[in-house]
């Protein structure tokens, strides 16, 4: 069920995730909003796929206000603790355990370290 306190502004006003990217294939470039399923717009500039996505949004959460349908939200900072139960193989804990002494870490800041480096390549 739908709270009723929140309405458009609110969810308009929420840090959404705008995924915009070339696509070669279609010759243009593709947009999604992450938290919302079966969403696309292109453009020929990253600025109009954008102000369609924009646009979806609105489209989407007044209908979904109309219809008593749930809005996804996105993910929000202070839902998070920072701790991570991780199971890997022995094998793997051995290598990681191997390589954080070899580069006088812990397995943890080797792991955090590592898992920071691959966000920044597929950042959002």
């Amino acid at each position: 069920m739908v709270n009723n306190m929140k309405n458009l502004k609110y969810y308009l006003n929420l840090p959404y995730t705008y995924i915009i990217e070339w696509s070669d294939v279609d010759n243009c470039f593709l947009g999604s909003i992450a938290e919302l399923e079966r969403n696309m717009t292109c453009g020929q500039t990253r600025e109009d796929v954008l102000s369609n996505l924009k646009e979806a949004l609105v489209s989407y959460v007044m209908t979904s206000l109309e219809n008593h349908i749930e809005i996804p939200e996105p993910l929000n900072i202070n839902d998070f603790k920072g701790n991570i139960t991780y199971r890997t193989s022995k094998e793997r804990h051995y290598r990681l355990a191997k390589q954080a002494k070899i580069n006088g870490k812990s397995i943890n800041a080797f792991i955090d370290e590592a898992i920071g480096e691959k966000l920044k390549e597929t950042s959002l």
